[in-house]
Parts: structure tokens; C-alpha cells; sequence
């Protein structure tokens, strides 16, 4: 069970505008829970680092029961988040 992100977001950084792309998030943490009545959850964190190192983009994902659900995502760093289009998918 894994999940993979698709799309992308552009943030405003020092007067510009960049657009990661979701192929360029890594997997940073993932693992399975039990959230009761034998139901499991898979959970993921994915993380773009800025090649400059001005800021990262961090967002969650998890599939239950088939269902994939994106956390809205957040920037840490400079930057400011204009657009998302930012989804994920079963990989």
C-alpha cells in the first residue's frame, strides 16, 4: 500500500513564482494505523525542498478503505502558496 502525489502547486518566493511539480515530492514518513472497528489507515507525509533552500512544501495524504484524502498543504520558509492543485493517488 503506497500513495504518490500528482499535480502541482505554485508559490510566490522573493518576487517569483514557482510551480512544483507533484512527481518531485519525496516520501518522508508513511505507515499504516488501526483507527478501530478493524478499519486501518495508511498515512503519508510528502516534503519538496526548494533547491535554493528558501522553503518547503509539506503535505498529507491517506487512504482508507480504497478513499484517498490530501490534507490542505503547508509552506515552511519564505514563500506564500497561490496556487494548488495538488491531489494523490494510489502509486
Amino acid at each position: 500500500m503506497s500513495l504518490k502525489i500528482i499535480g502541482s502547486i505554485t508559490v510566490s518566493v522573493d518576487n517569483e513564482k514557482l510551480t512544483a511539480l507533484g512527481e518531485n515530492f519525496s516520501l518522508e514518513e508513511d505507515g499504516s494505523r488501526n483507527i478501530g472497528d478493524g478499519d486501518i489507515q495508511y498515512e503519508a507525509l510528502f516534503i519538496y525542498f526548494d533547491t535554493a533552500q528558501r522553503f518547503k512544501i509539506l503535505v498529507q495524504a491517506t487512504l482508507l478503505n480504497g478513499r484517498v484524502f490530501v490534507y490542505k498543504p503547508t509552506i515552511e520558509g519564505q514563500g506564500k502558496i497561490i496556487k494548488d492543485n495538488l491531489d494523490a493517488t494510489q502509486a
